[in-house]
């Protein structure tokens, strides 16, 4: 049994079917990379996956329980299902170091945080975080401060803070530079030793450099699944997204 299993999970809007009986399987400490043209269903995966959208029908099994149609706020406490949406989803008004801290805390703390005494455990966990994500440096620093993609970083250290056992990114290095780009697949190499981490993703040289296997959705369907060298030379997944891609 995989650890997580997609038994033909569909969602329609308004009789159009955005995904399609889509039965996909993920081992525990894998990463999965979703690609596909826009509009292929890969956001809306993610979506029921983490409960912001229920399904018409199909199952999300989660170590043999379903748990399509939960609750967000129970898929992620409970299920322990992070999610990193794709634009930095920060706390301006707070320091990098605050915005762990709330996460870790979860976000109960959320306003209080000069009102209590960090322990020093907690402490070590903030600064082994900010460490992980190349911040440690800026802890004090507002996140306005921070480069596109630092925010970025400072987002997936607060999925971290909240201590998930899977983890999804959806397009993580959007706007973000070479360099950053290559810190965040080091960075996500670091994650997947134990956690299972599934990523939306269009730079195919960043898949490349972090996928263990990829799923190629097209119209709401799968398309090709394989490692990168299996997806790049597939003659269809060529045609309907990577030479698409090129000509963008």
């Amino acid at each position: 049994m995989a650890y997580l299993e997609l038994k033909n999970l569909t969602v329609e809007f308004q009789g159009f079917r955005a995904v399609d009986e889509v039965n996909l399987q993920i081992e525990k400490g894998e990463v999965r990379v979703i690609i596909g043209p826009n509009g292929a269903g890969k956001t809306t995966i993610i979506d029921m996956i983490t409960g912001k959208t229920k399904p018409t029908y199909g199952a999300i099994l989660l170590e043999g329980e379903n748990i399509a149609g939960k609750n967000p706020y129970e898929i992620a406490d409970k299920y322990r299902v992070g999610r990193k949406f794709q634009g930095p989803n920060v706390f301006d008004h707070m320091s990098v170091y605050e915005n762990i801290e709330v996460a870790l805390n979860g976000f109960s703390r959320l306003g209080k945080t000069l009102f209590y005494k960090r322990s020093r455990e907690m402490e070590e966990e903030i600064d082994g975080i900010l460490k992980q994500i190349n911040l440690y440096g800026k802890r004090e620093l507002l996140p306005v401060l921070l480069s596109h993609g630092e925010r970025q970083w400072l987002e997936i250290g607060m999925v971290l803070a909240q201590k998930p056992d899977i983890i999804t990114l959806d397009e993580p290095t959007a706007g973000m530079t070479a360099d950053e780009t290559r810190k965040t697949g080091e960075l996500i190499q670091e994650i997947m030793k134990d956690k299972t981490v599934i990523v939306i993703e269009h730079d195919i040289d960043f898949v490349k450099q972090i996928a263990q296997k990829i799923t190629v959705l097209n119209q709401g369907r799968i398309l090709a699944e394989g490692n990168y060298d299996e997806i790049t030379s597939n003659p269809e997944v060529i045609k309907v997204y990577l030479k698409s891609d090129e000509e963008e």
